[in-house]
């Protein structure tokens, strides 16, 4: 099976209420990530990705997950940059929005992704991260956070190893083995 490519732009950082305000007029559908402390971490990490079809409903106070990031949460907003998948859909969700979360969900072992962190994606998929400051067209000059690759590269669920890189370098990060 081909391997699909995905683009995301990532927006931000924002505080949950910016998030929102930003959201309701210059996002339709997309991603959100969600970074900070949880009651019982000393350090920020990655804590969740999620997708929506309006993003600014999905951020709202009392979500299921966002509550649980406690201290120095920062949302970013991610919007798909490349050309979507051709033809007929098959599911709600676009597909290509549906395998970009789930490869940050499964791959980053996102501690409050609980249901797209047990297997990888179905489809073979890379994901190249782009990140803007919060005008839109501002670069960052590295990524928002030492955790978050600028490329996550999988040969699906019959994959061997998943390949990371940062900021130009490649690093394996873990190997599985994915055969039966």
């Amino acid at each position: 099976m081909k391997s699909i490519t995905a683009i995301i732009d990532w927006y931000g950082p924002y505080t949950l209420e910016e998030a929102r305000d930003a959201s309701k007029f210059d996002y339709g559908d997309g991603l959100y990530m969600v970074i900070g402390k949880q009651a019982y971490q000393r350090t920020s990490h990655l804590q969740y990705v999620g997708i929506a079809s309006n993003l600014h409903i999905r951020l709202k106070n009392g979500h299921h997950k966002l509550d649980e990031v406690v201290k120095e949460r920062s949302v970013w907003l991610g919007e798909v940059a490349s050309p979507r998948t051709p033809g007929k859909k098959i599911k709600v969700t676009d597909t290509l929005l549906d395998l970009a979360e789930w490869a940050h969900a499964y791959f980053l072992q996102l501690p409050l992704c609980d249901k797209k962190t047990k297997r990888p994606p179905d489809r073979p998929v890379v994901i190249y991260n782009r990140w803007w400051q919060t005008d839109y067209q501002t670069p960052y000059a590295k990524r928002p956070h030492r955790d978050w690759p600028d490329l996550m590269d999988s040969a699906g669920a019959d994959c061997k190893a998943k390949v990371v890189w940062f900021g130009g370098r490649q690093l394996v990060k873990s190997v599985w083995d994915f055969c039966s």
